[in-house]
């Protein structure tokens, strides 16, 4: 896993020319959908849900498939086949490695045919009735327009027309059009796959055959998305508010706190919601659990040789041979909840220590655990929506049910700014580093992704950076390159070979670094 490229990569991808052959195709359907469209408000009248049109009907040269050099708006079709990943989502299920998958889990079908793999790669094209009831064709152009802005059935037409802009966000969901300007909007949708959701389960099965574990982090993804929109417009979208104030007084942006903060909590949240849907299917079907997903991959897959920290330096105080419950998505919550008066997730009446307490024992109850993650994911839904507010949040959660706290009141200190962000920095290269990075290289790898995706968060806010920041900013970056360097995976390796006490040392050495250059006033 390469943990520390969260820029746009530079580099070019070819053409996916596997949807040329759609392009005729979509002028033909492009006027049937404007003869069918003559009103607008037969879309929203309509009670069947929308259907798919396909990524071609966006591809012509007056739509969004026009070649304007470095202008997103008009060419967001040609940037995407050729730089997105997800153009070609559909096209992997065809390699080599597909369908040794597909052999090794035995599927009735080959992969590019097969439901539990379509239902993410192309979701058109899958036999499940969740995607399919929404499709009447199958086109093979992967994860495309549609699966992200929504089925363009009722929308295609009413969206070119000039008082489109000025729908609310409601009135376009009536259409079935997605807004993805909103974070939270954007971070569920991705999770549906990336974390995993039912119908979309990567379990162990699929990893022993040979699909890459799930490692998501919103806000280092969405930095390494190719985009195919404008940036600076998406940016400008979350600008940051003086407390109290609904008119922006500074150019900063918090797209960036928000893709991080946001998307730590979602992940969490869908990451609970997948475990009690898991353990809920131990009721009829005894053999699907324990999952041995939900736990740390590398407690198991790791170098056997004495050094392996894994043998000496434990601080949950687990019984021996009981391994440890999955960190990833879970590494982040106590620092951010404890700057954000988040849920509580860390006494041991929250639900989450219960879980960890399940997690412990040598039979796993599956219906408490069910319930206690359902009770989790809950809280953590409420509080998501919190973070993703530009005004000013309500008063702090005071329990994991999702009430607040009677009497409490509206604080700066809680927002979402850059103090919040400069507080949040502060502890994780002090005591809550520390903590992370003696806890596993799940723990230790979030808080290093964590700290990229802050100090892109802190230089986002600034109206604009005076030359000692700038000076900062490149020493923290280095020592961000050195992190990264720690925790790579060496080259043909899928597991960290030597994470022990010297790469240990010497992230704790980098954390030192980082604390003394914060600690430097700045004009």
């Amino acid at each position: 896993m390469r943990t520390g490229k969260w820029r746009m990569p530079n580099e070019r991808q070819p053409v996916n020319t596997a949807l040329v052959h759609h392009f005729v195709f979509s002028i033909f359907q492009f006027s049937f959908l404007i003869a069918a469209s003559l009103s607008e408000n037969v879309a929203i009248a309509a009670d069947t849900p929308p259907k798919l049109v396909g990524s071609a009907s966006c591809a012509t040269a007056a739509c969004h498939g026009g070649l304007a050099g470095h202008k997103f708006v008009g060419s967001e079709f040609p940037i995407w086949s050729a730089r997105d990943p997800h153009s070609r989502a559909y096209s992997v299920l065809r390699n080599d490695l597909s369908r040794q998958m597909a052999e090794q889990l035995k599927l009735p079908k080959p992969a590019h045919e097969s439901a539990v793999c379509l239902n993410c790669h192309s979701p058109a094209t899958s036999t499940d009735s969740k995607w399919s009831s929404i499709s009447d064709r199958a086109p093979l152009a992967g994860v495309d327009c549609e699966q992200c802005h929504g089925p363009a059935e009722r929308w295609l037409i009413p969206h070119v027309r000039e008082q489109w802009k000025t729908r609310s966000v409601e009135d376009k969901r009536g259409f079935g059009y997605q807004d993805l300007s909103d974070v939270l909007t954007r971070a569920n949708l991705c999770a549906d796959c990336h974390v995993g959701s039912p119908g979309r389960d990567v379990n162990h099965d699929l990893i022993a055959a040979g699909h890459p574990r799930l490692f998501f982090e919103l806000s280092t993804f969405h930095a390494n998305l190719p985009k195919h929109w404008p940036s600076e417009i998406d940016a400008a979208r979350h600008p940051v508010l003086p407390f109290g104030s609904t008119k922006s007084g500074q150019s900063g942006s918090l797209l960036e706190a928000k893709l991080w903060a946001v998307g730590q909590v979602v992940a969490a949240q869908r990451s609970l919601e997948l475990l009690s849907h898991r353990a809920a299917l131990a009721k009829d079907a005894p053999t699907k659990w324990p999952e041995l997903a939900e736990w740390n991959c590398f407690a198991c897959h790791h170098d056997l040789q004495s050094a392996g920290w894994w043998q000496g330096r434990d601080p949950s105080n687990r019984p021996r041979g009981k391994f440890a419950w999955n960190s990833w998505p879970y590494a982040m919550l106590e620092p951010l909840a404890r700057q954000t008066r988040g849920p509580d997730v860390s006494s041991a009446d929250s639900a989450m220590a219960r879980l960890r307490s399940h997690f412990s024992k040598p039979l796993l109850p599956a219906e408490a655990i069910s319930h206690d993650a359902a009770a989790a994911a809950k809280s953590l839904r409420v509080w998501a929506e919190r973070l993703n507010q530009t005004d000013p949040m309500p008063a702090p959660l005071n329990d994991l049910s999702g009430q607040r706290g009677l009497g409490q009141t509206e604080s700066k200190e809680y927002l979402l700014s850059p103090e919040m962000l400069d507080k949040l920095t502060r502890a994780l290269v002090a005591d809550e580093g520390q903590r992370l990075i003696s806890r596993d290289w799940d723990s230790a790898t979030q808080l290093f992704l964590s700290l990229g995706a802050l100090q892109q968060a802190t230089i986002a806010t600034r109206v604009e950076s005076t030359p000692r920041e700038t000076e900062r900013d490149r020493l923290i970056q280095s020592v961000l390159d050195s992190m990264n360097e720690t925790l790579n995976f060496q080259s043909g390796l899928r597991s960290p070979r030597d994470f022990a006490a010297q790469p240990i040392d010497r992230l704790q050495s980098d954390l030192q670094r980082l604390q003394k250059l914060l600690s430097v006033p700045q004009p």
